[in-house]
């Protein structure tokens, strides 16, 4: 009885109302979309049949908004409180974002309809897009690529102890063509426990990744296994390293460098940044504060590998299903020729024709004129553009402004050869609550650079990496494991003793 009363209460203090979405593209056809609802006490409505991200839910980092969003395709309604509500849609970084205020009243379904127009054809220009950290259900991501127009989705089918091949009802397949310019691949592994998380993609087979271990045996052991499995000439499977903030980071780099470095990583969120290094080395808070501190970062550690010689493109990832992001909302685009496959969309990766971003679009190029470098870039965006800085060896050697509220800035600039290594570009947004940016893959440059204090800078780290892994009792569970952790890391030490010298 109390039960019948609380809900007739109910009934007579919420009034329920009806919202229609419908959502089109430039030709008025339906399109998979990605929606936020809120309503003016900044509360959160979904559909409770559509595609949502649940797993998100309290991450630091994001804000309250992603974590309300659903994927649909074309229409769907919301049954909800009359009030005036802001819905936003998004499809991916190559489509405007459309937000616009509705008042929904009693009794009276509204009626919402949203046009999303391409502010860039990226695939036209022969640029293909690919996130490199999902960790959504391989059966939604048929929509989710379609939704975030992601070209290339890694989805992690194996993450440490969980195995979504076991008893899931996943079939052994490595590719899933959802279109001839969607592709979900799901022969994917990532060790994640105390020393990073290394990222396997494209394996021809299983890895037994389930070990009890936080620090042993080292990734690099499953690293290994992985690589294994490439038949020469050929560039799958590959190895990520997630990102650069990772105790063991300075050891994989000297002993087995990956294929790509995660400079685009989950911390960047939709709607702030994760600036914890988690488990990771923890920075000097005093020389990068706050969280514009943790970007500037986790940007100079890549600087100081690729000052070292280490020649790796940049990759990107969201972690979308883990953080607070759709998928791919941190996305690393590739130029290649003809029709998109998987392989040769690794390879090109592999040359560094390709940037990564959650916001700008960035072209650059520089070429050697005698003892001289040629740069020039061409970025634009959806959102006003704040600047554009070319680094050199992890310093800005010159800045651009558009000095308005432009969403497009060209540039270009000389400098002498001499004491450079590798340049590229960055371009940053105007944002106010994380970091919107696109940053090229370097390009390498005959000049030379004296990498002593950077070879020194890791020098430090290891060291402090060895000294934790000598006094930490509980960190393995044997005096024998301990050895061969502090053999590993030796070696590594060699390695940026001798460069420092």
């Amino acid at each position: 009885m109390m039960v019948l009363v609380f809900l007739f209460l109910l009934g007579n203090t919420i009034s329920a109302a009806e919202l229609h979405i419908k959502v089109t593209d430039e030709s008025d056809r339906p399109i998979w979309t990605r929606l936020e609802v809120r309503g003016s006490d900044g509360r959160m409505y979904q559909p409770p049949a559509t595609l949502r991200d649940t797993a998100a839910t309290n991450r630091p980092g994001g804000g309250p908004y992603y974590l309300g969003s659903f994927v649909v395709r074309g229409e769907t309604s919301v049954e909800l409180p009359a009030d005036r509500y802001s819905v936003v849609a998004e499809h991916g970084l190559e489509f405007e974002r459309v937000e616009q205020s509705v008042e929904v009243r009693e009794k009276t379904p509204s009626m919402l309809t949203l046009r999303l127009r391409s502010w860039v054809r990226m695939s036209d220009l022969g640029w293909w897009s690919g996130d490199m950290h999902i960790h959504r259900s391989p059966q939604d991501l048929s929509a989710l690529a379609l939704a975030e127009d992601v070209n290339v989705n890694v989805v992690f089918t194996m993450w440490n102890k969980r195995n979504l091949w076991e008893g899931k009802g996943l079939t052994t397949g490595s590719v899933i063509s959802v279109s001839p310019d969607h592709l979900v691949t799901l022969m994917n592994a990532e060790d994640e426990r105390g020393g990073g998380a290394w990222m396997l993609n494209g394996l021809h087979k299983f890895l037994p990744l389930g070990v009890d271990g936080r620090w042993f045996p080292p990734g690099i052991t499953f690293v290994k296994e992985a690589l294994a499995q490439r038949s020469p000439g050929d560039v799958l499977p590959w190895f990520d390293c997630e990102k650069p903030i990772w105790w063991e980071v300075p050891v994989v780099m000297a002993v087995a460098p990956p294929d790509s470095f995660g400079v685009l990583h989950n911390h960047f969120n939709q709607y702030g940044i994760c600036d914890s290094e988690a488990w990771g080395r923890p920075r000097d808070q005093k020389q990068f504060p706050g969280w514009k501190g943790f970007v500037d970062y986790s940007l100079s550690l890549y600087y100081r590998y690729l000052n070292l010689g280490f020649q790796i493109p940049a990759s990107a990832g969201s972690a979308s299903g883990v953080l607070p992001n759709p998928v791919g909302y941190n996305r690393v685009y590739v130029q290649l020729r003809g029709p998109l496959s998987v392989e040769k969309w690794y390879r090109a990766l592999r040359d560094g024709k390709s940037f990564v971003t959650n916001g700008p679009v960035l072209f650059f190029s520089a070429k050697q004129a005698g003892s001289r470098i040629n740069a020039s870039f061409d970025a634009c965006a959806r959102e006003p553009i704040d600047q554009v800085e070319i680094i050199a060896n992890g310093f800005v050697i010159q800045r651009f402004t558009p000095g308005d509220d432009s969403k497009q800035l060209k540039g270009q600039l000389s400098f002498d050869l001499k004491n450079h290594s590798w340049v590229a570009a960055r371009c940053f947004l105007k944002s106010e609550s994380t970091i919107r940016l696109a940053h090229s893959s370097p390009v390498y440059l005959d000049g030379r650079w004296d990498a002593r204090a950077d070879a020194q800078y890791f020098v430090n780290w290891v060291e402090e990496l060895i000294s934790q892994t000598t006094t930490d009792r509980q960190r393995v569970a044997s005096n024998a494991e301990r050895d061969q952790l502090l053999a590993l890391y030796n070696r590594a030490l060699l390695f940026y003793a001798d460069r420092a010298r």
